[in-house]
């Protein structure tokens, strides 16, 4: 094969470098869409979305309210990720079960839950994008090959 050589290593690195980008792209589709379909009232909850790497944390501050930047943090920490690491994204607001399962009872604020479930999430939020998982991940393999 005279005139045609290929450097392993190179080939190597950059599909390594390419499965590295579609895992950070496709965690964060995931997590925005989570974000996203999280129910607003005081905004705690949507802002309480955390990334972490390989290690699950107990934070929730109620303080956090509409408008917040849980999108761009949320961000920063997946571009922190390297090959072997594990994403986690989590919520630890004290009503984020209900907001995903349901279980509202009869004493939820009134207009706001129909049939134990939020109007705004009557599906969950979580759920509903991991049943799209699959499209989500075709579409992060689409956007690192351009």
């Amino acid at each position: 094969m005279a005139g045609w050589t290929l450097d392993l290593n190179k080939w190597a690195e950059k599909q390594k470098s390419d499965m590295l980008d579609v895992k950070r792209t496709f965690a964060l589709m995931l997590f925005t869409k989570v974000v996203q379909r999280t129910p607003v009232d005081s905004g705690a909850h949507r802002q309480n979305w955390l990334v972490t790497i390989n290690q699950e944390s107990f934070e929730y501050n109620p303080g956090l309210q509409k408008g917040g930047r849980v999108l761009s943090t949320g961000k920063s920490q997946i571009d922190k990720a390297r090959a072997g690491d594990k994403i986690i994204l989590q919520n630890n607001g004290p009503a984020i079960s209900k907001l995903e399962y349901g279980g509202y009872g009869p004493n939820s604020p009134t207009g706001k839950t129909v049939g134990g479930f939020s109007k705004q999430a009557p599906r969950g939020m979580v759920g509903i994008t991991m049943a799209e998982s699959g499209a989500i991940f075709n579409d992060s393999v689409n956007e690192v090959k351009q």
